[in-house]
Parts: structure tokens; C-alpha cells; sequence
């Protein structure tokens, strides 16, 4: 189906009318709805292969532009598009649902809430058993659109309709599965060998540490960019099941969402984008769930995020649930992963869901503004503390020694995280080494500096530095766009 064709369906389908003509319901005697409520009966039946389905559709919109915006009618036209599980004429049959609910539900015929619900039910049951038949067929493209429209609907049935929001919310998550649709890649653990000659006694102690340790294994598949994003998420997963304080993998599933989005997703002119939003069910459930942090938490924010990249909100849950965790470095590399994202495409803050909720709400930037200034603050200081820490440790090899100087640069190494103190501090080992006497152990570590300082770009030597840069160009870009916009 062109989009020509999509475009006309709609054009048709909101046609301006009367009040009275969208609030009253098509004539029983209408030769068209005559003809349309008997062409219907004939749907699955022996006599499915003698239906003119293009007739059907082509009267439906003449009375939808010219008659009637009678609901009955919509979910004859829909069923037209349901039936075959088309990919494309189901995207267009929910992007129909939505615009007709955001125009005419409260209005249109017929006026019994609780009949319209139950026709409303049967167009979400059509939908349900073609599900299968989408996920097999469709897109990114189109999935990203048939779950925009899912999202709209459950949005504005949520209050006055909840059991239709909580089956289009069913739906959302049957339909999501597209992404997933590629073979599962299988992360399993090797099994050590045992000494079947062993006591009972070196068994036991021998299972202890293995256990703790398992190193799982992940078949790495680079067929496609596809299947090489579900490698880096398997990775990722593993990383952050084994140490789940260090930042690594959680950097590492960013990277795995974000590395192949390089322009802006489709938008109006407005920033609205065709992309379903995280189910706001799910967000506040999140939400009220931080009072008691747990793991589980954090994952399943973790997998909600890798399913839908847009949602930056929730990198701010989960920077929040992991910091109150314990793991404040996690949070820290979260929110500077969403800012390096923002600054590669810093327009994205400018759109919005399907529903128009904004990529990056007020709350996010707030927050991330705060976190730049904390990281900036450290940056800062960074500096003073490395010389401090450098005369603590030359004090030390003056009043102790070679071997306790050493251990006070091997802590201050395992404290910090910036490139550029571990540098210096290995630096100040071979220094060390030199003084006290070891030559070939500090030219040794001389050369091992040199040949690493070579390979270090800015980024490597300064992130934090970069990230204030691209911060500034951001502010600055921001400020020259709001004055061309006032002139």
C-alpha cells in the first residue's frame, strides 16, 4: 500500500462533517451500509473468496467523507485491513483506530459507552490474532508505527476505559517483539572437571571459588548489524550480572543502542515523532518502586530502555536506582553516556513520542545538568588531589621505603577512574624504581608509558573535558537558534 493511498484513507476518514452528521448513526436503509453489513458475513466463509474487499473500502470512505462518522463502519473498514495480516495494512488499520478515537469517540454513533467498548474490544481481538503475522513481516519502520498508535490509544483510553488501555498495552508488548525476532543468542557457562580421586573434603573447597567466578561464554555474530547488537547486549548482560558495581557493561549496552543511530527519527513539524513511548503504566510503576531499590528493578528499567533507545528518561531512573544501590560510579558513566548521545545528536531533545511526550523531559535536563556540574567540579579539583597524593607518596618512599610508596600508588590507582591520574601515578612508579636504584625496572616502565602515551587521543586523556566542550557548543548552538527564531 503507497503512501499516496494511506494519505487518502486518512484524508477521507476526517473529513470535516456536521456535528449532528458525526453524532448520528448511518441510515439502516443506506444501499452502501446495506451492502457493506452484507459483504461482512461473508468473511472466512465459503463464500470469503467471492468478497470485493476493494469495494468495501472504496464505499466505507465515500460515507466517511461525505455521511457519517458511525463507529460500527470503522470496524468494518478495519477488519478489510486485519484479515490477510498484512504488515503494512495493519500499521495503517491502528494509525486509523487512533486518529478516529482522537476525533470522534466522544461524539460518534453509537452514544452507549459500553457498546462502543465492545466494538472497540473486537478490533483489538482482530489485532491479536494476526500478531504473529506482523512480527514476522514487519519492519522497524513499522513496528515503530504500529506501537506509536498503540500508545495513543491506551494513552486516551487509560482513564475512562482501562480495560482497553490494558489490551492495547498487551498488544504493545506483542508487537514490540520484531527487534527480538533473530535467533537468541545463548550465553552459557562452562562446567569445570572435577578429580573424581579427590576427598569429599577438596571438592567441597574446590566448588566454592569456581562457582563465584564462572566465565560465561557468548557466540559472537557479526552476520548483520543486527545480530551483532544482540552480541554486544548479550556481553553487556554478562558484565553486568557478574560485577554489577562496575560501570563497564552498562556503558557497553548503551553503546550497543545507540552506535548505529546516526540522523533523527522521522518528525512534523511540531517534533512529533511516529515512535511509541514506554507504557507510562510501566514508568510510574518504576518510579514507585525506587522507595526500595533493588536489582531487579534496575534490570528491568535496563531492559525497557534497550527496547525503546528514545526513552532517555529512563537512563535517569537507572542512573537514580543504581546510585542508591550503592554503585554512584554506575550512575555517573550512565548520565555521561546520555550526554556524549544528546551531544552526537543534540536535536534529539527537540522531539517528542507519538503521544508528544518529549524525548528529554525537563526532569532529564535538569538532571544532567547537575551531573555536569558535579563531574566538572571533580575535574577541577582532580588536579590538586593527584599533587597532593604525588608528595604524600614521595614523603612515604622517603620515610618508609620503595615497597610501601609502591602500595600507595597501586590504591590510589584502584581508587580513581580518570586516565590521566593513572597515568601519572604509573609514571610516578617508574620514577620510584629509578630512584631507588632499579634501573632496568624503571626504563622498562619508562618505555611501557611511552609507547600508551602515544596511542591516548583527547578523549582517551580528557573525557570529561571533552564532554564540558560539547556542552558549551551545545548551550551556544541553542542560544543563536532561539534569537534567529524570535527575528
Amino acid at each position: 500500500m503507497t503512501i499516496n493511498t494511506q494519505l487518502k484513507w486518512k484524508e477521507q476518514l476526517l473529513a470535516p462533517l456536521e456535528e449532528s452528521q458525526q453524532a448520528a448513526p448511518i441510515a439502516d436503509d443506506n444501499p452502501d451500509w446495506e451492502y457493506i453489513d452484507g459483504e461482512m458475513i461473508k468473511f472466512g466463509s465459503l463464500s470469503h473468496a467471492q468478497l470485493n474487499i476493494e469495494e468495501i473500502q472504496r464505499k466505507a470512505l465515500q460515507l466517511f467523507a461525505n455521511e457519517t462518522k458511525d463507529f460500527r463502519l470503522l470496524v468494518h473498514l478495519l477488519r478489510t485491513l486485519q484479515h490477510a495480516g498484512e504488515a503494512d495494512e495493519l500499521a495503517l488499520a491502528a494509525e486509523l483506530l487512533a486518529e478516529f478515537v482522537r476525533h470522534y469517540w466522544e461524539n460518534s454513533y453509537p452514544q452507549n459507552i459500553k457498546l462502543k467498548q465492545r466494538l472497540a474490544g473486537q478490533i483489538l481481538k482482530r489485532f491479536e490474532t494476526v500478531q504473529d503475522s506482523f512480527c514476522r513481516q514487519a519492519d522497524i519502520n513499522l513496528r515503530d508505527n504500529i506501537l506509536g498508535s498503540f500508545a495513543f490509544l491506551a494513552k486516551s483510553w487509560h482513564e475512562k476505559c482501562p480495560n482497553l488501555s490494558a489490551e492495547v498495552d498487551t498488544l504493545s508488548r506483542g508487537y514490540s517483539r520484531i527487534e527480538q525476532s533473530e535467533p537468541v543468542i545463548v550465553v552459557a557457562t562452562e562446567e569445570p572437571t572435577t578429580d573424581k580421586k579427590g576427598t569429599v573434603e577438596n571438592t567441597q573447597q574446590a566448588q566454592t571459588p569456581v562457582a563465584a567466578t564462572k566465565v560465561p561464554t557468548v557466540e559472537v555474530n557479526q552476520t548483520d548489524e543486527r545480530q551483532w547488537k544482540q552480541t554486544l547486549l548479550k556481553v553487556a548482560e554478562a558484565l553486568c550480572e557478574q560485577t554489577p558495581s562496575d560501570a563497564v557493561g552498562y556503558c557497553l549496552r548503551r553503546y550497543a543502542i545507540w552506535h548505529s543511530i546516526h540522523a533523527l527519527p522521522m518528525a512534523n513539524n511540531d517534533g512529533k515523532t511516529p515512535l511509541a513511548p514506554v507504557s507510562p503504566d510501566r514508568v510510574i510503576d518504576y518510579k514507585n518502586q525506587m522507595a526500595q531499590p533493588s536489582m531487579a528493578l534496575l534490570n528491568n528499567i535496563e531492559q525497557s530502555l534497550t527496547l525503546s533507545p528514545y526513552w532517555l528518561e529512563g537512563h535517569m531512573l537507572a542512573a537514580q536506582v543504581a546510585t542508591k544501590l550503592g554503585y554512584p560510579l554506575v550512575g555517573v558513566a550512565i548520565a555521561q553516556a546520555l550526554q556524549q548521545f544528546l551531544n552526537r545528536l543534540p536535536d534529539l531533545a527537540k522531539l517528542s513520542f507519538s503521544d508528544m511526550t518529549p524525548f528529554l523531559p525537563e526532569e532529564v535536563q535538569s538532571w544532567l545538568s547537575a551531573s555536569q556540574k558535579s563531574t566538572s567540579h571533580d575535574a577541577s579539583t582532580s588536579s590538586h588531589s593527584l599533587q597532593a597524593e604525588q608528595q604524600e607518596i614521595l614523603h612515604c618512599y622517603e620515610q618508609h621505603g620503595l615497597s610501601e610508596a609502591l602500595k600507595m600508588v597501586e590504591n590510589f590507582i584502584a581508587s580513581t577512574n580518570e586516565p590521566r591520574a593513572r597515568f601519572y601515578s604509573q609514571l610516578l612508579s617508574a620514577q620510584l624504581f629509578e630512584q631507588a636504584g632499579m634501573q632496568h625496572m624503571a626504563e622498562n616502565l619508562y618505555q611501557q608509558l611511552h609507547t600508551a602515551a602515544l596511542h591516548y587521543s583527547l578523549s582517551d586523556w580528557e573525557p570529561d573535558l571533552l564532554n564540558r566542550l560539547a556542552q558549551k557548543v551545545q548551550d551556544k548552538q541553542e542560544m543563536t537558534f532561539d534569537r534567529n527564531s524570535q527575528q
